[in-house]
């Protein structure tokens, strides 16, 4: 297998250098040199462009960050006619189902196959192959991506294209209501009078305790206010249409979950 891989961001890099230390051909593009150079591996290929890329492998895996970019690099069909008859377009990227639903009817037209992987855990699970996977496509198609996607982590095939991102954006939603929550918790306590700091601890040490409520308070630093704002701000607007807004479930994660968002950006708006 060669495998391409685009998008060296703070997921994308480590995938890929994963992909490369688990013995995988690999040949990889960025927009920022810089992050191609931190990400390298010994006998990884630096293609100079997306096609380029494609040109070089038959498995090409995509971590952009907006629904845009992606299209963007499909290039209106360019990417698909240089992977070429056989190829497998396996998408990393947090985007609408719909959109990965409409790449695959663009990309059979190529002879290519769209594997939709939405993946969680982060930088040090991607390094360490110990990311969850959430795998939308054919059963062929996956059958072939198999052996790389086992070198990534722990992967379940949930049905047809766009069945993989809709498993991640429903993992993305229960994420950021609870970080919503725990913040406006730490944001109570303060407001009591609590030591921010001192009853973060403590709610970790009880029942409290929480991946969301351990990461929460990296997330509202000044300096991270802006891109954490865009990117979970993003998978809320594409979670808004998993269903009917009016259905139970819906009415509960979604206000939940815009409260992070409101929370980010009002803090974004007080640091001026």
């Amino acid at each position: 297998m060669k495998v391409g891989y685009i998008g060296l961001g703070a997921l994308g890099g480590p995938i890929a250098r994963r992909i490369a230390q688990s013995g995988f051909a690999l040949t990889v593009y960025d927009l920022s040199a810089a992050a191609i150079d931190a990400n390298a591996e010994p006998g990884v290929g630096k293609a100079a462009s997306p096609i380029a890329v494609a040109e070089a492998c038959d498995t090409l895996c995509v971590c952009v960050r907006t629904d845009a970019d992606v299209v963007d690099v499909v290039a209106e069909g360019a990417l698909f006619e240089a992977l070429g008859p056989g190829g497998l377009f396996v998408i990393h990227s947090t985007i609408a189902p719909e959109l990965c639903e409409s790449l695959a009817v663009q990309a059979h037209a190529y002879g290519v196959s769209v594997i939709d992987c939405g993946v969680s855990g982060g930088s040090p699970a991607a390094l360490d192959g110990k990311l969850s996977i959430f795998a939308g496509g054919e059963a062929e198609a996956i059958a072939r991506v198999t052996p790389l996607l086992d070198c990534l982590g722990t992967f379940r095939h949930l049905g047809p294209v766009g069945r993989g991102m809709q498993g991640k954006l429903l993992n993305n939603l229960i994420s950021i209501a609870n970080y919503g929550m725990s913040a406006h918790i730490l944001d109570l306590g303060e407001h009591l009078g609590f030591d921010r700091a001192q009853l973060h601890d403590m709610l970790m040490a009880g029942s409290a305790q929480s991946f969301a409520l351990r990461v929460v308070p990296g997330f509202v630093q000044p300096e991270r206010l802006e891109n954490m704002r865009t990117l979970l701000g993003k998978d809320v607007a594409h979670a808004r249409h998993l269903a009917d807004p009016d259905l139970p479930a819906m009415k509960a994660l979604i206000p939940a979950a815009q409260s992070m968002i409101d929370l980010l950006a009002a803090r974004q708006a007080k640091a001026g």
